[in-house]
């Protein structure tokens, strides 16, 4: 296989992108690595594609039987019972439909990704499952299950993690995922100590074509305080911890090992697409997504009317700062791309693709 393409593109980017890692496995054996400015023991905010860790979190208890995807919210977080949605001409009115699960996982639950509300600001108590409760006091933008909106879904998920297993949300995904994998604790976390925060590689903001990068801290605003754990958002770590999870669930599954990671079965439900007309439609508002839909947490390819390559049922997600993974079972293929500039708009609108149509076409 002749990787140069790959190669020569990355070397493209690294005129404007000051670092990155890229990482490609077939089965369990790297086929391709290229990084530019970073350190290999370098950490990164993983931002949204954090959410790929807490669906196969929540897939587990599934799996077992402890969840279940039309399981009121409320069930386990008693403050969803007794929603409210904002309507066009702003005022509220009681919700009509239950928030479940299903909702949860598919960002069809009406919640937003408003970071910043009173409800968030002020709540006291500020754990995870604390936070969460005052989250449930935000309106909905519209009923659970009648449309999809990028939100907080996933981190009441995670709360909902906590609440079944009467475990701390970092600890069960330790326990459960990362430590069976061997993902270790120096190189993947949720609360990065000052050691590691060390580690982080510089994070920049975006400024648009042309303009210079804007440094900044190596904060998160998604991780609200050291207690809570943002099951959307909120992990740090290494690109060769990360990809451990998404040759997992390339290969079957299964850890190195034979860790019984998630059943075929199970990968095959995260996959399946689950929108509906009105969410499929706000889902592929995005370009990107034109030849998707959205499963169990993850973009699932539905078809090739982008013209591209991969193949039909190749699924993952990204981040705010760029981290991108790709998954396919069907040929076990593991891909991660991963850098530190956030909100950076042709990262997912053409450096993703991209990426993804050099790796396919060099695999085909």
């Amino acid at each position: 296989m002749d990787f140069s393409p790959l190669s020569a593109y990355l070397n493209e980017i690294a005129e404007f992108v000051p670092g990155y890692d890229c990482i490609l496995r077939l089965d369990r054996e790297t086929l391709f690595r290229q990084t530019h400015g970073c350190r290999e023991d370098g950490l990164y905010w993983f931002y949204s594609a954090t959410k790929l860790y807490t669906c196969t979190a929540a897939c587990r208890l599934l799996e077992r039987g402890l969840l279940d995807l039309e399981d009121p919210v409320s069930r386990y977080l008693p403050e969803f019972a007794h929603l409210q949605v904002r309507q066009a001409d702003g005022s509220l009115r009681p919700a009509r439909n239950p928030l479940l699960i299903r909702h949860l996982f598919t960002m069809c639950g009406g919640l937003t990704y408003d970071i910043v509300s009173p409800q968030i600001r002020g709540a006291e108590d500020r754990s995870t499952l604390g936070i969460l409760r005052a989250v449930a006091d935000m309106p909905l933008a519209f009923e659970p299950g009648e449309n999809y909106l990028y939100s907080l879904c996933h981190d009441v998920l995670a709360g909902i993690v906590e609440t079944v297993t009467g475990e701390r949300f970092a600890d069960y995904v330790r326990r459960e995922i990362m430590d069976p994998l061997g993902i270790s604790p120096a190189d993947m976390i949720f609360h990065p100590s000052p050691e590691q925060a060390a580690r982080l590689e510089p994070q920049y903001d975006w400024r648009g074509e042309g303009k210079p990068l804007l440094p900044v801290s190596g904060d998160n605003q998604f991780c609200f305080s050291d207690t809570y754990d943002s099951g959307g958002a909120g992990l740090c770590g290494t690109a060769e911890a990360y990809i451990l999870l998404s040759e997992a669930l390339a290969c079957g599954g299964k850890g190195r090992d034979g860790y019984p990671l998630l059943r075929p079965e199970t990968i095959e439900g995260m996959r399946k697409p689950r929108l509906a007309v009105a969410p499929l439609a706000a889902f592929r508002a995005q370009p990107r997504f034109a030849a998707y839909s959205y499963g169990l947490g993850v973009r699932t390819r539905v078809d090739q009317r982008d013209g591209s390559t991969a193949p039909l049922g190749e699924f993952g997600w990204d981040g705010a700062a760029g981290a991108y993974t790709m998954i396919c079972p069907d040929e076990h293929v593991s891909f991660l791309y991963v850098q530190h500039v956030r909100m950076m708009g042709p990262v997912f609108d053409v450096i993703h693709p991209r990426l993804r149509d050099l790796v396919w076409t060099i695999l085909r």
